[in-house]
């Protein structure tokens, strides 16, 4: 694993739209593989998916946790017009005396990129919405484990998987329900309600029925007592 631990397992990374919530692009890495030598690849993929969707938008910010900070990173994104809102590590007192001067300029940018009230704002989604991403795909999609080998088989059905969590999202906001466990609730709900609405109307359908027998018995008591006491007083 990228903390040195011995554990046979891939390393998923997701790369996600805080506006619209979409993941742009999902892909699967060797756990050896650290943070930051794929976030660029999941950059340039997310730019391409948006590209191949014929969107027009350009990606030019990005947000990750400082598990991505670094000065090659920083530089990298500073060239491609990419601004970074990545918190830095702990570290000491750095030295800007043997790097060059655009590397310096990148690491202060991004730290007051930070520091700024939107930065802070950009953390909170990040950390809110592409965890909530992994929960959808990894915990209740199943996707945390997979018996397939072969890193291109895993990264096919977590594409797949990815996907389909994305649907799920278009489906809820232009119907209100995104998962077949929600349609299944719905089914329920609308059962019931047809029920308690059929339930009302024979309700009243007695009601009507036990009131115009009522109405009727009353006219003939009327017919049968006042009509003979008004012809008599006629008489």
């Amino acid at each position: 694993m990228k903390d040195g631990r011995t554990h046979l397992a891939y390393k998923a990374e997701h790369t996600v739209d805080l506006g619209s919530e979409q993941i742009l692009s999902a892909d699967v890495h060797h756990g050896t593989d650290s943070d930051t030598a794929t976030i660029i690849d999941s950059i340039a993929t997310a730019q391409r998916h948006v590209a191949a969707a014929g969107g027009e938008a350009a990606i030019n910010e990005v947000a990750a946790d400082k598990g991505y900070h670094s000065n090659t990173v920083l530089v990298d994104c500073q060239e491609a017009g990419v601004r970074t809102c990545i918190p830095e590590r702990e570290t000491g007192q750095r030295k800007w005396n043997d790097k060059p001067l655009e590397v310096e300029q990148a690491f202060r940018d991004n730290r007051l990129r930070v520091k700024r009230r939107k930065g802070r704002r950009l953390q909170r989604l990040r950390s809110e919405l592409v965890e909530w991403t992994f929960a959808h795909v990894c915990e209740t999609g199943g996707a945390r484990r997979t018996w397939l080998r072969g890193l291109e088989n895993v990264r096919k059905r977590y594409t797949i998987q990815a996907a389909g969590r994305n649907l799920g999202l278009v489906m809820r906001r232009l119907f209100g329900i995104g998962t077949p466990r929600s349609l299944q609730g719905a089914v329920v709900a609308l059962c019931a309600l047809i029920l308690g609405l059929w339930g009302l109307l024979r309700r009243l359908e007695t009601l009507r029925a036990a009131f115009g027998w009522q109405m009727a018995n009353n006219a003939r008591f009327v017919a049968t007592y006042f009509g003979t006491t008004l012809r008599l007083a006629a008489v």
